[in-house]
């Protein structure tokens, strides 16, 4: 187990560096043999396979941001967003790591039946989303609060940062606000729909 651990500690911090390591640089940099190295993963997309089914792991830090959120959606949302932003801005590397070790695995698994399939994802983001929102239970029905939440989701995380970085060009600064105003501008648009809705059955 310690070496298996060495090995993924040394791929992280390898990434966090900008390469994309093979297993034997991996192995050298954990200060094993290659050949142990080749045991515990026999090609790099099994390694960072292992690395991305521990996405849950690398977000340690947010389930603790949940513990401290106070006042309205809005502010909460937002509290989430920033913070999220900061920790993968901080570590853009490792991430787009984490996300093409995602994209591997699922490319790997295409052709098999969705029974056989290893999940790719974790569910910390969405679990994020859903209790930022929580506030907004007494004023949206189950579905629309639920509908409010996945569409929230889709505007953070590091599907975004690629998005915001690689085709909109922003800073760092400039995507973790837009993200930000995204997500608000869901909530204002989920709460007119819902008070439509309600006139409407008047």
């Amino acid at each position: 187990m310690r070496t298996r651990e060495a090995l993924l500690e040394a791929a992280i911090t390898l990434a966090k560096d900008g390469r994309s390591p093979s297993i034997p640089e991996v192995a050298e940099a954990a200060r094993v043999s290659p050949a142990t190295a080749y045991r515990y993963f026999p090609n790099p997309q099994s390694l960072w396979a292992e690395i991305a089914t521990r996405e849950e792991s690398l977000r340690r830090d947010f389930v603790g941001i949940l513990d401290g959120l106070t006042g309205d959606a809005e502010h909460r949302i937002d509290t989430v967003i920033r913070s999220a932003a900061a920790m993968q801005f901080a570590d853009q590397l490792l991430w787009r790591t984490v996300l093409r070790s995602i994209l591997d695995r699922w490319i790997a698994q295409a052709d098999l039946p969705e029974s056989d399939r290893v999940p790719n994802r974790g569910t910390t983001r969405l679990r994020m989303a859903r209790t930022a929102l929580e506030p907004l239970s007494d004023r949206l029905s189950p579905a629309e609060l639920e509908r409010l939440i996945q569409s929230v989701t889709l505007v953070f995380g590091i599907e975004a940062l690629v998005s915001t970085q690689d085709v909109l060009a922003l800073t760092p600064e400039e995507a973790t606000e837009l993200m930000s105003w995204s997500a608000r501008a869901l909530i204002h648009a989920a709460l007119a729909e819902a008070e439509a809705t309600q006139q409407d059955r008047n």
